[in-house]
């Protein structure tokens, strides 16, 4: 407490800019809530009997405290405004307190995130790579045997010959996918005496009862000797009543059963160690897209220091009208002109369009002598979508048979191009709000 409060008095004394962002505070606090959220889930633990840990219900259970951090954040910084109160503020201090609120927004994510980004770890110090990978090889070479006896043939010998499963247990196999999994009988039939069938087994089980709790609960010697009397066991293989006129086969009637939950929780599992515990939250796209959407509502932030708050109000209100307005105009453009060639260029022109509308009434109001509200409210709104004019502009110019729209680094150069509108757009408007603030009002 001493040190934050020596803290405080120091930005309050020496950099009032800064102080009135109230980030020392806010972004230690939300920090702590997310790294202990984070501790707290973490050690809880993870059972593989267990299904896989649920991400969506933790985020939608966040949503309304991280908004209250927020809303609580926004209220207690907007007390202090040196840009409204006729003070100054220079323009390195403008961007860094824009830096501050994408810390801020981005410190909300990390609360939300926390849980989902936790459940990860579970799994990841619940699971054992190389026993897992045992487990695999256990359960695909037991399957056929287990739940498709059907097409196990004894032979003279005492011998067991069947075919492969045409359904394995691997990653991204949710279903049957026969491009990843070899095609039923397609790599010849397989041979074991009946001690090496019962060893097969015996591993299935173990394995499989590891991941589930709807356990088999017979043994192996049970299950082979059903096998080699073709009585058809699996009526009783997980404790169930036998119904004669129902064929118990695997491919129709267990797999969307028990089964079918154990083979998407491995391939969970088996996405995480070949592609990375924490899924998306590890993908750079994810946190491009977060930020992006992060420094938007930073915008907002801003401009809302900048402006007065009656034409702020207007501002925001149309900005969340957009979408509807927006809908609005495609509907009557597509439908009632019968529009059906050209969509990305006929969009693209309507926006630039709107754009250059705006700037024309922003223009107008800027040189006006009087305080011109609709001016005033235009401006904050064509600063807040800037940032889209490059997408808008390269769809315009855009040949429809250029498919390097959709390579990577293409998508890159809109966004960062996107980002560098944003943050000149900064430096250019602060003027025109000052002026705006300064302006008298009209008779």
């Amino acid at each position: 407490m001493k040190l934050f409060k020596k803290l405080d008095n120091y930005l309050l004394h020496y950099y009032p800019t800064i102080w009135i962002t109230r980030i020392h505070s806010f972004i230690p606090i939300g920090l702590g809530i997310a790294l202990l959220l984070f501790i707290i889930n973490a050690s809880i633990g993870w059972n593989p009997k267990d299904d896989m840990p649920n991400n969506e219900v933790p985020i939608i259970l966040m949503i309304i405290p991280v908004l209250i951090y927020l809303v609580y954040w926004f209220v207690f910084q907007s007390r202090y405004n040196v840009a409204k109160s006729g003070g100054r503020m220079p323009l390195s201090f403008e961007y860094l307190n824009f830096l501050s609120y994408i810390l801020v927004f981005l410190t909300a994510l990390l609360i939300i995130c926390a849980i989902p980004i936790s459940n990860y770890q579970k799994v990841r110090n619940a699971i054992d790579e190389q026993s897992f990978r045992t487990d695999l090889e256990k359960l695909n070479e037991g399957n056929p045997l287990v739940f498709n006896s059907g097409g196990v043939t004894l032979n003279q010998n005492g011998s067991l010959s069947y075919y492969p499963a045409g359904f394995t247990y691997q990653a991204y196999d949710y279903a049957y996918d026969y491009e990843l999994t070899p095609e039923y009988g397609s790599q010849g039939s397989i041979t074991v005496t009946q001690k090496q069938a019962q060893q097969i087994i015996g591993n299935f089980i173990k394995a499989y009862n590891k991941y589930s709790r709807s356990e088999i609960t017979r043994s192996s010697a049970e299950i082979l000797a059903d096998i080699m009397d073709g009585d058809g066991y699996m009526d009783d293989l997980f404790g169930g009543s036998y119904n004669a006129e129902l064929e118990y086969d695997y491919n129709y009637d267990y797999a969307y059963d028990n089964s079918w939950e154990v083979q998407y929780k491995l391939s969970r599992i088996e996405e995480g160690f070949e592609s990375g515990w924490y899924g998306e939250y590890s993908e750079p796209w994810f946190w491009k897209i977060a930020i992006g959407l992060i420094a938007f509502l930073s915008m907002i932030v801003w401009t809302f220091k900048q402006m007065k708050l009656r034409q702020f109000v207007f501002g925001f209100i149309s900005l969340c009208l957009t979408p509807l307005l927006a809908g609005i105009v495609a509907i009557i453009i597509f439908e009632i002109l019968r529009i059906r060639h050209d969509e990305e260029e006929t969009i693209a022109a309507i926006a630039l369009l709107v754009y250059l509308l705006l700037a024309i009434i922003v223009i107008r109001a800027f040189r006006s002598p009087t305080l011109h509200n609709t001016g005033y409210v235009m401006t904050m709104y064509l600063q807040f979508f800037l940032p889209l004019i490059p997408l808008f502009i390269w769809l315009y110019f855009l040949d429809d048979n250029y498919w390097g729209f959709y390579e990577e680094s293409f998508l890159d150069f809109i966004y960062w191009s996107g980002w560098v509108v944003g943050l000149t757009s900064i430096a250019a408007f602060k003027p025109l709000y000052a002026k705006f603030r300064s302006l008298p009002s009209k008779n």
